[in-house]
């Protein structure tokens, strides 16, 4: 094992490459801050959701009624290991010295340099991939399960939920996809006053595209619109609108749209790219905040033996190495993290199944938390 045989690939380098435009966009950063950790144990504490309890009115000469504190349970767990590798074999590197000797242009320096990192953008991809997937099954269903189709490492076999309680899951009275008889609207509004009774003020309301076009066609979004804005002619249904119509409602909530897509590859190499947002699915909350990465020390990272063999690099939470064996010859890049995406207010967290089916018994928790 030795550090990298490609002469443009160093430290800095690799850190530069980190902040380009190789690095796909994802979803998740917008819904998720990172939360270092000193162990490998992932925590989050709930508590009582409600109204604030009130002080008493009492004489200057009374002492202060004491309240109970409140019930606060801790969920923990081990956070588990994400890893992907992949190796430039010896095509690959006959191209690199190739393009290396005919380097005259800047158009062959940039071929060099995208030869160069390729595997680097690979995996670092490939881990907030797997990390978008498992924020957005976490938003949209309130857990998720590991198996063959998702994933070739753990299988979890069960739903592992968040602990969101039971009664935060919600189906629509009618088929969104029903478009003369649904009423998404009202659908949307009913929730967000079943969470103020709760003691929880719904701000933001998320879901994928294909859902918010089945709520913008419905004939009740129309009709309401068109007499909220005192208009019988063609009205062009837009998210904003809807934003207005129901803050004119009293319900001050933002509606946000997201499309996230990953491609999963399987044990025969196949690929599939799937939208890791549950179809179907409208999940309501207080914060766009609603969680952390929670990630924990990885052993490579401190050990100085390793770096002396690798060249590595961190960036937030996924750990970079680099190097290269000689006999078979190979140039290997691997990206790890040791951290989990992590719910902290599953209280406060609501979710609407808009084809108004009951929900599966596997996406739900196996008792409501008291």
């Amino acid at each position: 094992m030795e550090r990298s045989l490609i002469k443009q690939v160093n430290r800095k380098n690799m850190e530069a490459r980190l902040n380009t435009r190789k690095v796909k966009p994802v979803y998740f950063p917008n819904f998720f801050g990172i939360k270092a950790k000193t162990s490998l144990k992932w925590e989050t504490l709930t508590g009582e959701k409600g109204a604030p309890v009130i002080a008493d009115v009492i004489s200057y000469d009374a002492s202060a009624p004491i309240k109970k504190r409140e019930v606060v349970g801790k969920m923990s767990g081990d956070i588990p290991k994400t890893a992907i590798k992949r190796g430039m074999n010896e095509s690959a590197w006959n191209e690199y010295k190739q393009l290396t000797r005919d380097a005259a242009s800047d158009a062959n320096q940039k071929a060099i340099l995208d030869l160069a990192f390729q595997d680097q953008d690979f995996v670092y991809n490939g881990v907030r991939g797997r990390f978008e997937w498992w924020a957005m099954q976490l938003m949209s269903k309130g857990g998720f399960v590991l198996n063959s189709t998702n994933n070739n490492g753990v299988v979890t076999e069960e739903f592992v939920g968040c602990g969101m309680p039971n009664a935060n899951k919600k189906k629509a009275a009618v088929d969104w996809a029903t478009s003369a008889t649904a009423d998404g609207l009202q659908d949307i509004e009913d929730i967000i006053v079943a969470a103020a009774a709760d003691g929880v003020t719904i701000k933001y309301v998320i879901m994928r595209s294909d859902t918010f076009s089945l709520l913008k066609k419905q004939k009740t979004t129309i009709d309401k619109l068109k007499g909220w804005v005192n208009n019988t002619t063609k009205l062009t249904v837009t998210k904003q609108v809807i934003n207005d119509y129901l803050a004119a409602q009293e319900k001050p909530v933002q509606i946000v749209v997201i499309d996230p897509s990953v491609r999963i590859e399987d044990k025969a190499h196949n690929r599939t790219t799937v939208n890791p947002w549950e179809a179907n699915r409208v999940t309501f909350v207080e914060d766009l905040n609603v969680g952390d990465i929670q990630h924990g020390p990885i052993a490579a990272e401190s050990s100085e033996a390793y770096k002396k063999l690798a060249i590595t690099v961190k960036k937030d939470f996924v750990f970079i190495s680099k190097w290269s064996e000689l006999e078979p010859f190979g140039e290997w890049t691997k990206a790890e993290a040791n951290a989990i995406p992590v719910i902290n207010d599953p209280d406060a967290m609501y979710i609407l199944k808009t084809d108004a089916k009951d929900w599966p018994e596997g996406d739900t928790e196996a008792t409501d938390k008291e």
